[in-house]
């Protein structure tokens, strides 16, 4: 079949910006195809240097092609077409090397050969991640799916662990580390966008940017750092050489254009827009589209709801909702905006633009913004964390799961599997309340606990013993409902308790110690200590701890403060 016959394998009705390069699946019909360059596609085949098409493959490609085609025209988003055929590529690139047939009888076993190859090379390259391996083998395994209509899937097929990928527990130190990188990146985005006015931006370079911790960056936008260059160093090259280098950069300077501003501009744009994305919630995609123009603020709860204004109604769409706090940043960034692009009202909110011309609809990759943080040492977040870490925030401060997800637009189900996380002080906080709720156990006034608040004797309690009230901590030692508990604290506080006790007959001086309530309370603790110490190995340690401590001036917190006032009395 001459190449003029082959069916079409590209995606006409994709928009695609001035230089970027169409989708395109025939460079995977020749052998070789996968790994070369596809701007230089075209000719390669014309001169032959990729050979004849392989019209083994055509089957499969027309099927997978047929599968991509049905994706976009569902809603799919051209990003995610072009990631998967990127990575199919890397399947066929692998399969070209390995003399590998990609027909539909044999394309099982060769994705299942692909993934096991994938594997081994992760023995020998400790940066490739087991959930990198999973990534790229369930979206080639998703077109494969479509393609060949498989009720279970290639990816259950391979040796890739399924659970590769588990939420982290995270520990009080580490959450607060997390919120720690949050705001100092959050920080680091205001200082850049206060410093990047009009003014500064069309004036004299560097543009120098204070951060509030102390740390100054030079924005050159463009031009190459006068320290590195040079012929701005006297007596360095001909005069005639520096003269031309440093008119140049003047001319450079003193243009204050789009053309010469635009990574200062596009710096300012990008932090602005990472921040509306923490602030709004809203999804890179989602921000990327909007569209400037006039707004209107109606207060909803602690916030407002934005809508834009059309032909003077002020009742629009809801376009998104923010905190009070941010209305004031929000309205400085639009008013500057427009003074940056005073022709373009109606365009892009957030307008990142540069001289490749990227499409439209491309979201930045926020390249600038990675630079500066790595520069600066702080943690890039992405926009994905950004809004993870705002959700989790509105879950713990609102306490309300439900709300959450109507706020994030998200199902409650969504919202719980993906991005809520771990969070210590809160699990601390729901498993108090839950034992306050649930557990029958009542804080009785005296050492140990108590399963019920209801004062009632022993029936073999000794005549003089103190009798159960609920506020005497003797008469908690001879109530039924009084219990002991296992561990090494409460046997510290019979310990110190028994002291408190025995201070307390020094000072009393009964005539009759043996029958006082004290004296019967101290021989009741006396043999609660005898049973521990005889009950096993561990708790006769306890004992001798405990005992240890208290003659050391070391009590228990719940009865140091008593042991003192006494003492002092003695």
């Amino acid at each position: 079949m001459p190449d003029a016959a082959l069916p079409d394998l590209t995606f006409p009705d994709v928009s695609y910006g001035p230089r970027e390069t169409p989708l395109n699946l025939s460079q995977l019909l020749y052998r070789g195809g996968a790994g070369s360059d596809m701007r230089k596609f075209a000719s390669l085949v014309s001169n032959g240097s990729l050979g004849p098409p392989l019209l083994e493959r055509l089957p499969l490609l027309t099927k997978i092609h047929d599968a991509i085609k049905g994706t976009l025209a569902g809603g799919g988003s051209r990003f995610s077409a072009k990631n998967s055929i990127q990575l199919l590529r890397q399947f066929y690139a692998w399969a070209d090397k390995a003399s590998c047939s990609l027909e539909l009888n044999s394309i099982e076993d060769n994705f299942i050969a692909w993934t096991d190859h994938l594997l081994s090379r992760q023995r020998n390259d400790r940066y490739l991640k087991t959930a990198t391996i999973a990534a790229k083998a369930t979206t080639v395994s998703s077109l494969l799916d479509q393609a060949l209509e498989l009720k279970i899937g290639l990816y259950r097929s391979t040796r890739i662990p399924k659970r590769y990928n588990k939420k982290q527990v995270l520990g009080t130190q580490a959450d607060k580390v997390k919120l720690s990188d949050s705001f100092a990146f959050g920080s680091a985005l205001l200082d850049i966008s206060s410093a990047l006015t009009s003014e500064s931006i069309r004036g004299s370079l560097p543009v120098q940017i204070h951060l509030r911790t102390g740390q100054i960056i030079e924005e050159w936008s463009g031009l190459t750092p006068a320290k590195n260059v040079k012929y701005l160093i006297p007596g360095y090259g001909s005069s005639g050489s520096r003269r031309r280098v440093k008119e140049a950069r003047d001319r450079w300077e003193e243009d204050g254009s789009w053309r010469t501003r635009y990574p200062l501009i596009n710096l300012r744009i990008q932090s602005e827009m990472l921040i509306f994305i923490s602030q709004t919630g809203m999804n890179l995609a989602q921000a990327n589209k909007l569209r400037a123009g006039k707004c209107s603020y109606q207060s909803y709860f602690d916030g407002y709801q934005v809508r834009r204004v059309h032909k003077g109604r002020r009742q629009g769409e809801v376009a998104f909702e923010i905190f009070n706090e941010y209305r004031p940043f929000f309205e400085i960034y639009l008013n500057w905006r427009s003074e940056m692009f005073p022709d373009d009202e109606g365009g892009l909110l957030f307008p990142d633009s540069s001289p490749q011309q990227r499409a439209q609809d491309r979201a930045p990759n926020f390249y600038a913004i990675k630079k500066r943080c790595k520069d600066l040492g702080i943690r890039y977040i992405s926009p994905r964390e950004l809004r993870k870490t705002r959700i989790n925030w509105l879950i713990r401060k609102s306490r309300d799961p439900m709300l959450t997800a109507e706020m994030a637009q998200h199902t409650q189900e969504v919202l719980l599997r993906i991005y809520d996380q771990p969070h210590h002080q809160g699990a601390v906080s729901e498993i108090s309340k839950f034992h306050a709720l649930a557990d029958p156990s009542y804080e009785p006034p005296g050492p140990g606990t108590c399963i019920k608040p209801a004062p009632t004797p022993e029936a073999d309690r000794p005549i003089n013993a103190p009798r159960p009230d609920c506020s005497s901590p003797a008469g908690c030692l001879f109530c039924d409902h009084h219990r002991d508990v296992d561990d090494a604290e409460h046997v510290w506080s019979l310990a110190s308790y028994r002291y408190y006790k025995c201070l307390e007959l020094m000072w009393n001086r009964h005539s009759n110690k043996g029958e006082s309530p004290a004296s019967i309370t101290v021989d009741r603790i006396t043999e609660k200590l005898k049973q521990f110490e005889i009950s096993s190995t561990v708790r006769a340690l306890w004992v001798s701890e405990a005992v240890n401590r208290v003659e050391e001036g070391n009590f228990h917190p719940k009865w140091d403060g008593f042991i003192r006032l006494i003492e002092g009395r003695v």
